[in-house]
């Protein structure tokens, strides 16, 4: 079995084959996907709080869906939709032209493609960053809490809270 860093071969093939399968009956039905598509899907193993992605990069669209998927036919066949949706001229966001587009799939091929979809089961727990920087106002106690080093946390002389008190490093 040939494998890379995103996905084996086997279930590479399929994924391709599926999505260019949906292209075609997307562009049957009249949708303008677009012909700069990379034909390969992209299996991310690490993506925990999102189904899909479209990329627009060097004039070429490319599919990512999360592994996750694999097990879900149907949510993953949607996914792609939804993804392939994406490379409409004017759709690159969830706004009216892609909405009305998702509304023609739907109808006519009988799925339930939406701005968000809702998933069964635990979703990943979100990013969770400790605080390492704490700024505090010397006049009214206010705390500017960060995770990150920040020109705040570098000098923050330099600045002034709302009250218009000093700002001082506590953390």
């Amino acid at each position: 079995m040939c494998t890379d860093e995103t996905r084996t071969c086997c279930e590479g093939a399929a994924l391709d084959g599926q999505l260019a399968a949906l292209r075609q009956a997307l562009l049957d039905r009249g949708v303008p996907v677009s012909g700069r598509l990379d034909p390969h899907v992209t299996v991310n193993r690490r993506a925990k709080r999102r189904l899909g992605c479209c990329r627009y990069q060097n004039g070429t669209f490319s599919i990512e869906v999360a592994e996750r998927l694999l097990e879900r036919p149907e949510q993953l066949r949607e996914t792609l939709l939804h993804e392939l949706l994406h490379t409409c001229p004017g759709c690159r966001d969830h706004g009216a032209r892609w909405k009305a587009w998702a509304e023609l799939v739907n109808r006519e091929m009988g799925t339930g493609i939406a701005r968000l979809a809702r998933e069964e089961g635990p979703v990943g727990p979100l990013r969770h960053e400790e605080v390492k920087y704490k700024i505090r106002c010397e006049r009214c106690g206010r705390e500017y809490l960060r995770v990150r080093m920040c020109k705040l946390v570098k000098a923050p002389w330099r600045y002034r809270c709302s009250c218009g008190g000093k700002l001082k490093r506590v953390l």
